[in-house]
């Protein structure tokens, strides 16, 4: 073999040769670095925009819900309420049900209930709607056949609504019933 055979055999190799890691002709660490963070920040931007898609147009219906569970907490638990004691088992008196039921038709004893419960926080004063229910669904009655309760304005069709049933027990006529009450 002459010297030019051997030339061309060693320049051909060296062609096909594989560096990973002694080529210096690829992207130098700024340019790697800028396109990672471009990308990390069209990620952030896709992942806000795209969760804030489904998010409810309103924005009080977290805090509507969670004032939802207050007010029937408040309800069953409380003597303010319908509870028939401080006990905290979720038992009501049918006299204060029948109560409230008539009270909550006034709108002087109204306002009164939405202040005591607290449903005016100054901001915002929410409505408030209360009946009981058999737990087959149908309205709770008492031993006279008259509706113990099912008050307050009508629902409104256009309000954020929430509401919380709770099974509760009916001390006088020792019942279950269930406790549903909408705020908006």
């Amino acid at each position: 073999m002459n010297k030019t055979t051997l030339r061309r055999r060693s320049d051909s190799s060296k062609k096909h040769r594989f560096y990973p890691f002694g080529n210096t002709r690829g992207q130098i660490s700024l340019d790697f670095i800028a396109g990672v963070v471009i990308f990390m920040l069209t990620f952030i931007f896709l992942f806000q925009t795209l969760t804030n898609l489904f998010i409810p147009f309103q924005t009080n219906s977290d805090e509507i819900k969670s004032v939802s569970d207050r007010v029937t907490k408040t309800m069953v638990e409380s003597t303010k309420g319908l509870a028939s004691s401080l006990s905290g088992d979720n038992m009501i008196s049918l006299n204060r049900a029948q109560s409230f039921h008539n009270d909550m038709n006034n709108t002087t004893s109204y306002r009164d209930i939405q202040n005591d419960v607290g449903l005016d926080n100054g901001d915002v004063l929410y409505d408030i709607n209360m009946s009981l229910y058999n737990p087959d669904g149908s309205l709770y009655l008492d031993g006279t056949g008259e509706v113990v309760l099912n008050s307050g304005p009508k629902i409104s069709q256009s309000a954020n609504i929430a509401q919380t049933i709770r099974v509760v027990y009916v001390n006088q006529e020792e019942d279950i019933a269930l406790l549903h009450v909408r705020v908006w």
